[in-house]
């Protein structure tokens, strides 16, 4: 079983691994926020092609 942490941005508990803990230097998010962050990239992509 994996320790449990907080999401970074939304403080959810989120279980992963000590060893990504460390590759990440502690800045852990959900994949709630990651997918939000991976949306909003593309929406600003999006904005860039259309200027």
């Amino acid at each position: 079983m994996s320790p449990i942490f907080k999401c970074l941005i939304c403080r959810k508990d989120i279980e992963r691994s000590t060893k990504t803990f460390w590759i990440k230097k502690g800045h852990l998010l959900c994949s709630t926020c990651l997918d939000n962050i991976d949306k909003d990239k593309k929406n600003l992509d999006d904005i860039k092609v259309k200027i």
